[in-house]
């Protein structure tokens, strides 16, 4: 029984990894930006959110206001940014 919940879970699952989605970044806080090494810039919140939405296929819009409809977007993502001392 196990067995079969794991392949149905797997099922559903494959429509919404196969399609790619259009999202919206909602970056509120554009004071949040620190150096990384990685990148060799300095860069916000958003950046490696919207390279894990490019390099999967998805398509994004990032903002600094929410827009009053969200309608055209399947998925909304929040920076809550992090704590500055």
């Amino acid at each position: 029984m196990k067995r079969y919940s794991i392949v149905l879970c797997f099922i559903l699952l494959i429509p919404f990894l196969a399609n790619g989605y259009h999202a919206f970044v909602w970056n509120f806080d554009t004071l949040d930006v620190f150096y990384d090494s990685q990148a060799g810039a300095t860069i916000d919140c958003a950046y490696w959110l919207e390279q894990t939405l490019t390099a999967n296929g998805h398509t994004y819009v990032t903002g600094i206001n929410l827009p009053v409809n969200l309608n055209p977007y399947d998925v909304v993502i929040v920076t809550l940014g992090f704590f500055r001392c």
